[in-house]
Order: structure tokens, then C-alpha cells, then sequence
């Protein structure tokens, strides 16, 4: 009975150590991310309260010149170009890699399940794992400059930005497509298969 009873209290005590412990851990990241934000917060109003930069010319300015004076010698702060531009390239990478990411997710689930899980899976996975800015140097080196030697210009532009944001939320957009079709339950397609469905239908169905 006291060993019994010793045990709970020491059991008890383990949990209560391991929630504390848990409970810092929570208080210590809700600190870091509350200060970074408060950091990055101040740091941009700084440029509207103290450099007196005017907030409707910073959204709605379309020149972007911070180190040579106008005329009437002010630096221009327009980020109405750049606004735009990231919206467009979000929307225009979403919706190519969208279409690209469902099919390769029904090949991997719906009609090669065993060569998707065997060979596709650790690619694609692989492929979300890799950072962001090694994408942005290969668009720099091998996208921008194959853009400028096939149109001209500069090769900077929504065409490049879509491209390589394309490449790099295809294989996010995979796996979490992957994901939610391995959880569609497995009677629903035999369910759809019983009642005469084609293998066409049923995975219209289960999408």
C-alpha cells in the first residue's frame, strides 16, 4: 500500500514537473515570437513617425527610388509596384501549381499507390524540406537569366517570381493533397466500385 501510494506521489510529481516544464517552454516561445514582432513593428512604423515618410505615397507610389532625391529633393518611397507584384505572383503560382499538384497526388494515391509510396513520397517530401532561398538562388542563376537570353530585358520580373514560387509550393501543395486522400476512408471506394463506378468516377467522387 506504500509503495502503491509512493508511486502516485512520485508519478504526480513527474506530471507536475512536465507541465511546468511544458508551460515554460510555451511562455518562453510566446515571449521570442511577441518580441520579434514588437522589433520588426517598430522598426517599420520608425519610417512613418520619424523619417516622415507618408503612408498613402508608400502604398500607392508607384516609383521606388530611396537613395537619389526627386526634384523637389525628397527620396521616393513607392511600394504600390512591388504590392501588386507579390499578389500577382502568389495568385498566378497558385493557380498553375494547383492543377499539377492534385494530378501528381492521385497518381501517387489513386493509380501507382505502391510506386508513389515507394519512389514519389521521399521525393516530394524531400523536395518540401529544402529552403526557400536555395530556390530564389536557382531562380536567380538559372531562371532570370534563361528569361533574359529567351525575351530580353532584364529577366526580373512576375514571369520569374511565378515560375520559381511554382517549383516551390508544388511539392507543399502535393503532400497535403497526398495527405488528405490517404484519409479518405477506403469503403468509399469500395462503395463506388460496388454500385458499378469506373475507377474514373470513383476518384471524381472521392475528390
Amino acid at each position: 500500500m506504500k509503495e502503491s501510494l509512493l508511486r502516485k506521489s512520485i508519478s504526480a510529481k513527474k506530471d507536475m514537473f512536465g507541465r511546468s516544464l511544458s508551460l515554460s517552454a510555451l511562455i518562453l516561445i510566446g515571449v521570442v515570437v511577441f518580441s520579434i514582432f514588437f522589433f520588426v513593428l517598430s522598426r517599420g512604423l520608425m519610417a512613418f513617425t520619424l523619417d516622415g515618410i507618408n503612408p498613402f505615397k508608400f502604398i500607392f507610389g508607384t516609383v521606388w527610388n530611396p537613395t537619389t532625391p526627386d526634384s523637389n529633393g525628397n527620396l521616393q518611397f513607392g511600394a504600390f509596384p512591388m504590392i501588386v507584384g507579390s499578389f500577382l505572383v502568389t495568385l498566378l503560382s497558385a493557380l498553375v501549381a494547383t492543377p499539377f499538384a492534385i494530378a501528381t497526388a492521385l497518381f501517387m494515391v489513386e493509380l501507382q499507390s505502391n510506386w508513389g509510396k515507394k519512389i514519389m513520397q521521399p521525393v516530394v517530401e524531400l523536395l518540401v524540406d529544402i529552403p526557400s532561398v536555395v530556390y530564389g538562388f536557382i531562380g536567380l542563376t538559372v531562371v532570370v537569366p534563361l528569361l533574359r537570353k529567351t525575351f530580353g530585358g532584364s529577366g526580373f520580373g512576375i514571369l520569374a517570381g511565378t515560375i520559381v514560387l511554382f517549383v516551390m509550393i508544388l511539392p507543399t501543395i502535393t503532400s497535403l493533397t497526398v495527405d488528405a486522400l490517404r484519409n479518405v476512408p477506403n469503403h468509399y471506394r469500395e462503395l463506388a466500385l460496388a454500385i458499378g463506378a469506373t475507377r474514373w468516377q470513383m476518384i471524381y467522387k472521392v475528390i
